[in-house]
């Protein structure tokens, strides 16, 4: 990820349901935990997915799902393969 760190990221926060009330993509379960930007993470019509980034003092921010942004995604480690270390 050190080659990528002057990039925003995608988590898999979405509010899209609900505008303000923010759920876990694949589980629609709520965070326990926010990092949003001060006038972020709130009621902003088609910004409907998290993504925090280098613009953002690694801050989050909500955003248009359609923007071209990185994702970041969890796997479990058999699906990784061997060459992950960490």
């Amino acid at each position: 990820m050190r080659l990528f760190k002057d990039h925003s990221w995608w988590m898999g926060l979405t509010d899209g349901d609900i505008e303000g009330v923010w759920q876990w993509f694949d589980t629609d379960e709520r965070p326990t935990f926010t990092d949003f930007m001060p006038g972020d993470g709130g009621d902003h019509n088609n910004e409907d997915c998290a993504a925090f980034g280098d613009g953002y003092d690694y801050r989050w921010f909500d955003n248009a799902c359609s923007n071209q942004i990185y994702v970041l995604c969890e796997a479990r480690g058999h699906e990784c393969g061997a060459s992950i270390v960490g």
